[in-house]
C-alpha cells in the first residue's frame, strides 16, 4: 500500500509515524497549499507598506497566565509552531462551534481527562452542504470562516503579516517567503493582532517557548499500569505547560482519547485507571501519544473564543502488548491480514 502523502507536500507519511511528527505535518500541508499575495522576502505584506513602517519589537506586554478556550466556547485557533526543521504560523476563525467538536468528558483523574467524540445524529437528516447535525436532533447552520483583516504578529525574528486566504478564510505564513528557524528567541514576548475584518480586532499574546526534546520515540502503554513520561526541562517555563494526547484508537469505530495538561517539569504520569477505560473502549493500529509544550493566550470575540498557541511538539508511537499495526499483509506474520483498522489478524 502506498504511503500517504502529508496534503501533497515532499515529506511522507506513514500512518501514526511518530518520526514524521505527525501534528506538525498539518502545518506543512497548510504551508504547501495557500499563497499569500503581495510577498516580500520576509513578510507577507499584500498592503504594500513596509514593514519599518510598523512597530516589530516584541510587545512590552508579557504573557502570564495558561488560558485555553473552553471546546465549548471555541471558534478559532491561531499557532506559531516549532515544527522538525521549520517554523510555521497559521490560523483560522469561524462564525459558530463546530457542535462534533465538542467532546463528552467521561472520567477525569488528577490533570488527565478522558474524552469520547459526542455521537450526533438528527432525523430527518441535514441538508449536507449548509447544515450540521447538533445536540437534541437540531440541524444547525454550518459553520464558515470568517476574514479577520490583516494578521500582523510581533516578536519574531522577521516582520511576519498574513491575510486571510480568498476562498478558506485561513492564515499562513508563506512558504516562499519562509521565517527562519526557529522563527523566534525562547522566552519573548510575542503579540498577534487582527486588523477587524468581519469582527472586532482582537490581540493575543503569546510566550517564545523553547523546542521540546527528549520525549522517548516509543513508549509502551499496558493495562493496569500508568504511563510514566519524561522529556527535558526547559531552563523557564514561564507560562507553558506541557499538553498530553493519548489515542490508541484512530482507525476503529469508536474515537475516544486521553488530554493532560500537566506542569512543565520534565516528568508527567497518566494514571493507571484511566489507561484502563481507554483501552476497554477500542484499539486499532498506530496508536500514539503526541506531546506539545505550549502557551496558550485566548480572547473572545462576537461569535466565540480565540486561542494563541505558541507551541512545540512531537509524535510517539505507542506500543499494546498483542498489537501489530501495519499497511499491508506484509507486515504481518504468516496466516494473518492487516485489517481495515490497520491491525494484524
Amino acid at each position: 500500500m502506498p504511503r500517504p502523502r502529508c496534503g501533497g507536500c515532499s515529506r511522507v507519511l506513514r500512518p501514526g509515524s511518530g518520526r514524521v511528527r505527525a501534528k506538525f505535518c498539518r502545518g506543512v500541508s497548510a504551508l504547501c497549499g495557500v499563497a499569500c499575495a503581495g510577498l516580500s522576502s520576509s513578510a507577507c505584506n499584500s498592503s504594500g507598506d513596509s514593514p519599518d513602517e510598523f512597530d516589530w519589537s516584541p510587545p512590552a506586554a508579557t504573557l502570564s497566565s495558561y488560558e485555553p478556550c473552553s471546546a465549548e466556547r471555541r471558534v478559532g485557533v491561531f499557532a506559531i509552531e516549532l515544527g522538525d526543521g521549520f517554523t510555521s504560523v497559521r490560523g483560522q476563525v469561524y462564525d459558530a462551534v463546530t457542535p462534533r467538536d465538542v467532546p463528552v468528558l467521561v472520567a477525569s483523574e488528577g490533570e488527565c481527562q478522558l474524552f469520547t467524540a459526542a455521537t450526533l445524529t438528527c432525523n430527518p437528516g441535514c441538508a449536507a452542504a449548509s447544515e450540521v447535525c447538533a445536540p437534541g436532533n437540531l440541524c444547525q447552520p454550518r459553520p464558515e470562516p470568517h476574514d479577520l483583516g490583516q494578521v500582523t504578529v510581533r516578536g519574531l525574528r522577521v516582520p511576519l503579516r498574513m491575510q486571510a486566504n480568498a476562498v478558506t478564510k485561513a492564515y499562513t505564513n508563506p512558504a516562499s517567503a519562509g521565517l527562519p528557524h526557529p522563527g523566534f528567541e525562547p522566552g519573548v514576548s510575542l503579540e498577534l493582532a487582527t486588523g477587524g475584518g468581519d469582527y472586532e480586532p482582537l490581540a493575543l499574546l503569546g510566550w517564545g517557548v523553547t523546542e521540546l526534546q527528549g520525549v522517548p520515540e516509543q513508549l509502551p502503554v499496558s493495562a493496569g499500569q500508568a504511563v510514566e513520561l519524561s522529556w527535558v526541562p526547559p531552563d523557564s517555563a514561564g507560562p507553558a505547560r506541557v499538553h498530553l494526547n493519548l489515542n490508541v484508537n484512530h482507525h476503529g469505530s469508536s474515537n475516544n482519547w486521553i488530554e493532560c495538561d500537566v506542569a512543565d517539569l520534565g516528568a508527567a504520569q497518566i494514571p493507571a485507571a484511566l489507561i484502563d477505560s481507554l483501552l476497554e473502549r477500542g484499539r486499532s493500529g498506530y496508536p500514539t501519544l503526541t506531546v506539545t509544550r505550549r502557551s496558550v493566550s485566548s480572547a473572545l470575540i462576537e461569535p466565540g473564543c480565540v486561542e494563541l498557541q505558541v507551541a512545540s511538539g512531537t509524535v510517539s508511537d505507542v506500543l499494546l502488548e498483542g498489537l501489530q499495526s501495519c499497511s499491508s499483509a506484509e507486515d504481518c506474520h504468516p496466516g494473518q491480514r492487516c485489517l481495515p483498522e490497520f491491525y494484524c489478524g
